[in-house]
């Protein structure tokens, strides 16, 4: 398995948009799960999800990584900040509380989905500083190429939205990307494709 961050970075190997739904489909299912046992992974990313492209048609992901998660007791979490800087929600940067809901991985996952959509690495080439400032007074988000699918896009800025509460769960997230597929394979089939 390699560490889906590689391959993306690696120009030479493409996806299809079939096969980042794939991608995006199990790493979202792999936090449904973790959600559902109460555990909030806190460094959600493209380092974090592990890629195995054995079958050239179905590669299978798997979240990895688990050195900040935690467990969730009653509804929130505590311990401060944790994370890495683009991918940290702006709650965790804010400092307007020590405890923070699961949606913080769904912020990630938002920015997760920017990476598998363009193979780069969100702010790649601004200053740390600049990024806080950013995320914290939702006033930066990666851009959104003009080619992205329009479902692909309206769940992406739902996850990174700056309100916890307009973020989808990872169960919502599942059924849409899900969606997303079963629309693709249709449109594959259909006459004239």
């Amino acid at each position: 398995m390699l560490l889906l961050c590689h391959y993306l970075l690696d120009l030479s190997r493409s996806l299809d948009l079939r096969k980042k739904l794939i991608i995006a489909m199990d790493a979202a299912f792999g936090m449904e799960y973790l959600h559902s046992k109460s555990i909030v992974h806190f460094d959600l990313k493209c380092d974090n999800l592990l890629v195995n492209l054995r079958d050239p048609q179905r590669p299978i992901c798997k979240v990895g990584d688990f050195g900040l998660s935690r467990i969730k007791r009653n509804t929130l979490v505590s311990g401060g900040v944790r994370g890495t800087l683009p991918w940290m929600a702006p709650e965790l940067l804010n400092g307007s509380s020590s405890k923070v809901s699961e949606k913080v991985d769904v912020f990630s996952f938002g920015i997760a989905l920017w990476e598998i959509l363009t193979g780069e690495e969100p702010y790649a080439n601004m200053h740390c500083g600049a990024i806080i400032g950013g995320i914290v007074n939702n006033s930066l988000r990666p851009p959104v190429p003009e080619t992205c699918d329009p479902e692909w896009r309206i769940l992406m800025e739902q996850c990174w939205s700056a309100n916890p509460n307009i973020r989808p769960s990872f169960t919502e997230v599942t059924d849409r990307l899900r969606a997303m597929s079963v629309m693709l394979q249709s449109r594959a089939q259909a006459p004239g494709s």
